[in-house]
């Protein structure tokens, strides 16, 4: 994440008497739950009806920012790098022209130019680096790359044991296909105070409680942004800086549907990860926040920048 000054932090300091706002913003837009972490302090709940804190809520797509964790950990296990082929992997990649350049960066990131075709098989849709895609695809390679890395040892007891558990976070569940294989696209459930254990994990540059569980240096590539979409990093959403350069010939920039939040008055250090049906997980290190919201609907009534701005009184 990007180094701060003191001026950016007072800047989007929230005072306390703005949270109860944005918890009665997002609970008038289908809102079940709002979870807000200063620093590592829970300092915030409001549940409606039907939810509390010791239920576990579905994060559908918000489960996809694991995958950036994961990776960064597998990194500093030697396990792999982000910019390794997926053919170093699965070698036979290495006899297609369309998926022998397609590394681990390109899944996370969304630019692999793969998908799949009705029965099943992987296509090459275009050459990876140049368009964003949005879909589960790219994820569900990236799970089975890593089942590969971890020779048998299954992902989710892998992930636990190396970074769930010395957070103190418990799976409320994790769906899996018919195989066994986790769903890394959605399938995690977890109560509002979990998610915002993992919030504040990467709000902390991967540290807790003082250790440093994942390099903060890897960590942080999971928010950097692709010249195709500049929006999206590894598995989390962006509110980039205005002014990025054009991309590189042959590379098609993402349009405005690939963006959950464009907002040049808000802080450019925003991680976002979020599902459908409202599920949101806010990083927001220059106010030392992490809020958790979830939700039943994300009809065009509920913005992540109107939220926000009630939040950060900005």
């Amino acid at each position: 994440m990007l180094a701060l000054t003191l001026a950016t932090v007072l800047v989007f300091q929230t005072p306390a008497s703005r949270i109860p706002a944005a918890a009665a913003y997002s609970a008038s837009h289908s809102g079940d739950a709002l979870a807000v972490f200063r620093h590592d302090s829970l300092v915030f709940e409001d549940y409606q009806p039907g939810s509390a804190h010791n239920l576990p809520h579905p994060l559908a797509s918000g489960t996809k920012t694991f995958s950036c964790v994961i990776a960064a950990a597998a990194a500093a296990d030697g396990l792999l790098t982000l910019d390794e082929p997926v053919s170093r992997t699965f070698p036979e990649f290495a006899t297609d022209a369309g998926l022998q350049a397609v590394t681990i960066r390109h899944l996370l990131s969304l630019t692999s130019g793969l998908d799949m075709d009705r029965s099943g098989h992987l296509t090459t849709v275009s050459r990876p680096g140049r368009k964003f895609a949005y879909g589960g695809t790219s994820f569900a390679l990236f799970g089975a790359v890593m089942a590969r890395k971890l020779d048998g040892q299954d992902l989710i007891t892998w992930l636990s044991r190396r970074v769930l558990d010395p957070i103190g976070m418990t799976i409320g569940e994790w769906e899996r296909d018919g195989d066994g294989h986790p769903g890394l696209a959605s399938g995690a459930a977890f109560t509002a105070r979990n998610w915002g254990r993992f919030g504040v994990l990467l709000l902390d540059h991967g540290r807790w409680h003082g250790k440093q569980l994942i390099p903060a240096a890897l960590l942080a590539e999971c928010g950097k942004g692709s010249s195709a979409n500049p929006y999206y990093g590894l598995g989390v959403w962006l509110n980039a800086a205005p002014g990025a350069p054009p991309p590189p010939k042959g590379v098609e920039r993402a349009g405005k549907t690939d963006h959950l939040i464009d907002a040049p008055d808000l802080p450019h250090d925003l991680w976002l990860s979020a599902g459908t049906g409202g599920q949101r997980l806010y990083i927001l290190p220059s106010a030392g926040l992490v809020v958790v919201r979830f939700g039943h609907n994300t009809g065009p009534d509920y913005r992540d920048d109107e939220f926000l701005r009630i939040l950060l009184a900005h």
